[in-house]
């Protein structure tokens, strides 16, 4: 069975947590991720939000170039318009009206398009999706879906998409990085499906290789999230690059676009 190591990549007019600690942009630093990953010819899937083409377009454009790259949409405000919070304060959805959410979609697609990039996979930011957001991904062309956190999780087929789910432990949730201390995890209340836990970078790459074993054992595609910001964050790509080290020579690797059912 194969692995599929995938990053998600904001604007930096998001202004996140992690990007009060960097001294790049979140795209530069997918850059560097993606050359570390070439250096051991694995593939990655890099998920991007439409306002970081626009933001970066020449750095987006460079990205989307390298032949171990797939480009994957990550909406384009990674709800973080007005429309996004008031719909979720009247509904408790992130993702706004549907027609709204559609439009986005087809916004997000388009602004790739004008770069000279084809998506057709894609993951919501932070998994928010809602019961429109795969009808409409498909309606739109998109072919493949990676939006949940399933420690077990299988691909299969759903709403006309391929469901590819995150089954080893997201970095963000459980890698210390720079907000994301021991004490900050101690005082937060937290809790996924692998848990609440956070581990210094050598323990949760462990978990990570550990993770993928058994996915692959058990005979399930395993994917990963590692993102570039995290992985400069934690320990300037080192974890990142043992982690493609292991992959490169343990298993086949391959995108998301790939990805089918066992």
């Amino acid at each position: 069975m194969t692995v599929c190591l995938t990053g998600d990549v904001h604007h930096m007019s998001l202004e996140t947590r992690d990007q009060e600690y960097m001294d790049r942009t979140e795209v530069e630093a997918a850059i560097e991720y993606a050359e570390i990953a070439a250096e051991y010819d694995v593939p990655v899937t890099l998920f991007v939000t439409g306002k970081a083409a626009e933001e970066e377009p020449e750095r987006v454009k460079r990205l989307a170039a390298m032949e171990n790259v797939e480009i994957g949409g990550h909406n384009y405000w990674a709800f973080n318009t007005l429309v996004h919070k008031g719909w979720r304060g009247l509904t408790g959805s992130w993702n706004g009206p549907r027609p709204f959410q559609r439009w986005e979609i087809r916004k997000t697609i388009e602004r790739f398009a004008e770069l000279g990039i084809e998506i057709t996979s894609w993951r919501d930011h932070a998994y928010r999706h809602d019961k429109h957001t795969a009808p409409l991904l498909s309606e739109a062309g998109i072919t493949h879906f990676s939006d949940t956190v399933k420690p077990d999780g299988e691909v299969r087929e759903g709403d006309g998409l391929t469901v590819v789910p995150i089954n080893t432990p997201p970095d963000h949730e459980h890698l210390y990085h720079a907000f994301r201390t021991p004490e900050f995890v101690a005082e937060n209340d937290f809790e996924g499906p692998f848990g609440n836990k956070s581990r210094e970078p050598d323990e949760w790459l462990e978990w990570v290789i550990n993770s993928i074993e058994r996915s692959v054992t058990d005979g399930h595609t395993a994917t990963v999230l590692t993102h570039p910001s995290c992985m400069v964050l934690a320990d300037e790509f080192m974890s990142f690059n043992q982690l493609c080290q292991h992959v490169s020579t343990e298993f086949n690797s391959t995108w998301i676009c790939k990805s089918t059912v066992n």
